[in-house]
């Protein structure tokens, strides 16, 4: 359901140094770093912008609340922070801390969701080419036979080593090339993050906890253990954090369960459940089904599973919500 986009709070005055505050954002969309703009509707949100106070004023720009995400009265603007708020920490009342790590979490893993979809139906679709031409020889252009290859390799699949066919390649990708539950996702970042507050959220962008083997590359805990030279991976942005961890999941044996059940679930009813394959993680943390728990209470408390429908607003939306407030 897409219904509106904003609702009018602010005088005309307010609302329209919002807009040309929005307008402003959205002539200097790029990618950090100062890659070429993008042409998907994003706007990443930097400097003194990714402040508390700045990050809630321009989600209630855009009319994004997140009862109304929960709904389905609005769409999840692509607005993505380039860096974790420091002030996050310095939030002393908990709901309102809670509801902004949330808003500028989950525009991060739609997005991520929203390639691997992308990469995912194109897959099947090769897919379903193979299968309609099983007994004949299957022309799959060049340009599928470089993308599936690549696909592959991003997925730390190699298919000369497995000896697979096209059709294997395309089974076994398959398991692997799936979102990962929204409702899941959040509650990790959350167990992982302390909420976004964590040294290493703070200093690193990391909001998943993944360990690294060279400290070159992460930043090292105060408490890390005698004997173990590791450390907890730094990112450049929040989003490198999250598709950091998509891809973890999606090929790490460790969660070869995890896999194998979100794939039973797509294949029976075309969805996935996050409370079901929190329990699949138990090798995610040393606590093991302790923190299966953990991740439970946060999914209960939050109500995390009715934001599992959320959906990213289109670049078109994105240009209607500017424009509408």
């Amino acid at each position: 359901m897409r219904a509106l986009y904003f609702k009018a709070r602010q005088s005309p005055l307010e609302a329209e140094a919002i807009l040309v505050g929005i307008i402003l954002m959205a002539a200097a969309i790029q990618e950090p770093g100062g890659a070429p703009r993008r042409t998907d509707g994003r706007i990443v949100i930097s400097g003194e912008a990714v402040e508390p106070n700045a990050l809630e004023e321009t989600f209630s720009a855009f009319g994004y609340l997140l009862d109304d995400v929960r709904t389905g009265d609005t769409l999840v603007p692509r607005l993505i922070v380039s860096s974790m708020p420091e002030g996050l920490k310095d939030i002393r009342v908990i709901d309102r801390r809670k509801r902004l790590f949330f808003r500028l979490v989950l525009p991060l893993i739609l997005t991520t969701n929203e390639s691997i979809e992308s990469d995912r139906a194109r897959l099947l679709a090769i897919g379903q080419s193979v299968d309609e031409n099983s007994n004949e020889e299957v022309d799959i252009s060049p340009e599928n036979i470089i993308w599936i290859n690549d696909l592959a390799a991003r997925y730390n699949i190699d298919p000369l080593e497995d000896d697979l066919t096209i059709k294997d390649l395309v089974g076994v990708l398959a398991v692997r090339v799936a979102p990962v539950p929204t409702s899941l996702a959040l509650a990790q970042a959350v167990e992982e993050s302390a909420w976004g507050t964590s040294r290493f959220a703070r200093e690193g962008n990391a909001l998943f906890g993944q360990w690294v083997w060279n400290e070159d590359a992460g930043i090292v805990p105060t408490d890390q253990r005698e004997g173990q030279a590791y450390a907890v991976r730094a990112f450049a942005t929040p989003l490198d954090s999250v598709r950091a961890y998509a891809k973890n999941l999606n090929t790490h044996w460790a969660y070869t369960s995890f896999r194998e059940q979100r794939a039973e679930m797509l294949n029976t009813t075309g969805d996935t459940d996050g409370w079901t394959l929190a329990q699949t993680l138990t090798r995610y943390s040393e606590r093991g089904e302790a923190y299966v728990e953990s991740l439970h209470t946060i999914m209960r408390v939050n109500r995390l599973r009715s934001l599992d429908d959320a959906e990213l607003a289109t670049p078109e939306d994105m240009k209607q919500m500017a424009s509408t407030s």
